[in-house]
């Protein structure tokens, strides 16, 4: 398995990556890993059909977390808009990328602080469905799919012991 760390290159600038909190590019198309860039080259990425993570402390992605990712993002980006009809679903999904891998620990408390969040904000909305059903089928679906599949690269950006 590949371990990408360190004094890799920006998919971006092409610069090595040094510090920071790199993100990892994903394809909201298929499930594709793209490559890492620094935070500051992320920005423009959203009109390439691809997205961005974040990598958030401890800086760590074993390929199992990384190979989640990778399908993640291609099922997140074919569901209905946040301000959509049933967006409901997309929203409580990609909270999941908040606090990603800690968030997976116990999906049903984000899908309920999301749908807390969406009561509050948008009284008026009403997800046509079982949304808590929906959510754990796609969660079932993309580890399904990640294990079928999976991306063969572990991310390591935890900060050198001295």
């Amino acid at each position: 398995m590949e371990t990408v760390t360190w004094k890799c290159q920006c998919f971006v600038c092409k610069r090595p990556i040094h510090g920071g909190r790199p993100c990892l590019v994903f394809s909201t198309e298929r499930p594709e890993f793209i490559g890492v860039c620094h935070s500051r080259c992320s920005y423009g990425l959203y009109k390439h059909h691809c997205h961005w993570f974040q990598m958030c402390s401890p800086y760590h992605l074993t390929g199992e977390q990384a190979s989640f990712l990778v399908h993640f993002h291609p099922k997140l980006f074919s569901l209905p808009g946040a301000m959509e009809p049933n967006g409901e679903l997309r929203q409580a999904l990609g909270a999941i990328l908040d606090d990603y891998p800690a968030s997976m620990k116990s999906p049903i408390t984000v899908l309920r602080r999301s749908v807390e969040e969406q009561r509050h904000f948008h009284p008026e909305r009403q997800y046509q469905g079982d949304l808590e059903r929906d959510f754990l089928r796609c969660l079932g679906e993309i580890q399904r799919s990640a294990k079928e599949a999976p991306l063969a690269v572990e991310f390591d950006f935890r900060p050198p012991v001295w």
